[in-house]
């Protein structure tokens, strides 16, 4: 069932449908590094951003196939939930499966892109 807002217009509340999966959580973190330049009063003459990384986590219970991670990473859209993404694919760094006798099967992924850099490059 949708939510309702009351008051500011615009708000976003909760998350994008994802193909294949119910998603509890989905976290998106970008980073860069910085190099910084002092001139000889040790004050910033210059500052360069390079190596852009967008990190993501996503949890949440399988839909398709028999729940595992596998079934369900192959119809995960990682960018349904995240916003203002570069060029690049993102790379699976960890995968977890929990599964009970009186709970559904839940999983949590976590992925990195590095900006522009993908499988070919």
């Amino acid at each position: 069932m949708g939510a309702t807002s009351i008051g500011l217009t615009g708000l976003k509340f909760g998350l994008s449908a994802e193909t294949g999966v119910v998603v509890q959580n989905f976290t998106s973190t970008q980073t860069m590094e910085t190099s910084e330049l002092s001139d000889v009063n040790g004050q910033f003459a210059a500052v360069a951003f390079s190596n852009k990384k967008i990190n993501i986590s996503i949890s949440g219970n399988a839909t398709t196939g028999e729940g595992t991670v596998g079934a369900t990473l192959a119809s995960i859209d990682l960018d349904a939930n995240a916003t203002a993404v570069s060029a690049g694919q993102y790379f699976i760094t960890d995968t977890s499966v929990n599964a009970t006798n009186d709970g559904f099967i839940s999983f949590d992924i976590s992925a990195t892109q590095f900006s522009g850099l993908s499988v070919n490059n």
